[in-house]
């Protein structure tokens, strides 16, 4: 996949050598459309940056849809070397990735994206420890986590309350497995790339997930209902996950610059490639037909057990998957949260304030070998 060019060596005189410049061109594997917002706008700004930072011998080509990995097939063709990078989903995987996927699957209820945001990146890289080991025994490196608006519901026959869900399937991924669940409804697992035509088809009835993805995954000309009530917010979705090996060729200069830019790729990712989608979506959204209904108490109610109810399942799924001390994972996630929703009133919806923030308490404290 890495096509090695070599530059002209100037030698002197008296016959002494150099080493050649080497270019690196690598491939990223995404299995998202290439409308979608993330390779739209997310990740061409970043590969900029960091064909800017190493002068041309880091060079990353994004091949979008899925052509050479799959959501779930990313783990693996990261490790067997089939792509050097792409984005993973720790739901996808969940045997592979078991710390993260304890993350992932929290529901956190409210609408502090940013916040959010930032204390996924903090607890991810700097205090998971088993995190980093399994990117590790998956022949990987991982940073970069973004964060998604909350999620709701997008369907196609109408669904305006909790009671409408009765019967219906819904794809969902992480803890909206749980809540779909308690809704009465059937949650369905799938990528928002593969639900596309399962919801045109009647496979699922709705999708669970983030309102740019009606423009980001073609749902548009499909949903005719969206329920507006947030129903939590999970994640990180990994945006670099590299292979490991391609990584430790790299220099310290090259590795050091995809680390420096890390920060803005989160900002970017979360309230420019989401939060701003998100509301130029709705409008599109309102002008092509589909009909918003808010959701009510009903909707808090399910939220609210979820809340309620989500640690010990997290403590007894993640502890058969192997994962040790659970407990103290999501304490220190309840911890990091409460200090980055105080950072984000600050922060507000700036990318520039929100790269600071992510640079100056997270990026900035990372080791290159400890990854």
């Amino acid at each position: 996949m890495k096509n090695v060019v070599y530059g002209t060596v100037l030698v002197t005189a008296v016959a002494l050598t150099a080493a050649p410049t080497v270019a690196k061109d690598l491939v990223y594997g995404s299995w998202m459309g290439a409308n979608a917002s993330t390779n739209a706008i997310t990740l061409p700004r970043y590969f900029d940056r960091i064909r800017e930072a190493t002068g041309g011998s880091i060079n990353w080509t994004l091949v979008p849809g899925g052509q050479l990995a799959s959501g779930p097939g990313t783990v693996d063709a990261v490790k067997g070397n089939l792509i050097d990078g792409g984005t993973t989903m720790a739901p996808y995987t969940p045997r592979e990735l078991p710390a993260t996927n304890a993350i992932f699957t929290r529901t956190v209820a409210g609408n502090d994206v940013v916040g959010t945001a930032g204390a996924m990146n903090e607890l991810m890289l700097l205090n998971c420890p088993q995190c980093l080991a399994e990117y590790k025994r998956n022949e990987a490196v991982a940073f970069g986590g973004y964060n998604t608006t909350p999620y709701l519901l997008m369907c196609k026959p109408e669904v305006s309350t909790v009671a409408d869900l009765s019967g219906t399937k819904v794809r969902a991924s992480g803890g909206g497995v749980e809540i779909m669940t308690l809704a009465g409804a059937t949650p369905v697992a799938m990528s928002p790339a593969e639900a596309t035509s399962a919801l045109e088809r009647g496979v699922v009835d709705c999708v669970m997930g983030s309102l740019a993805w009606l423009r980001n995954y073609g749902y548009m000309d499909i949903t005719k209902h969206v329920v507006e009530f947030p129903l939590g917010m999970a994640g990180p979705p990994i945006l670099m996950y590299l292979n490991r090996d391609v990584w430790e060729a790299m220099s310290d200069v090259e590795r050091q610059a995809h680390i420096d830019n890390a920060a803005e790729l989160v900002a970017v990712g979360t309230i420019t490639a989401q939060i701003d989608i998100d509301a130029e979506v709705k409008v599109k959204a309102l002008e092509s037909g589909i009909t918003f209904h808010q959701g009510g108490a009903d909707f808090a109610a399910v939220i609210d057990q979820r809340v309620q109810d989500q640690e010990a399942h997290i403590i007894e799924i993640a502890t058969q998957a192997g994962v040790e001390d659970v407990a103290g994972l999501l304490a220190k996630y309840t911890e990091l949260l409460a200090k980055w929703n105080a950072l984000s009133t600050d922060i507000g919806m700036d990318v520039g304030k929100f790269t600071e923030a992510l640079n100056a308490e997270v990026y900035s404290k990372i080791d290159l070998d400890a990854l």
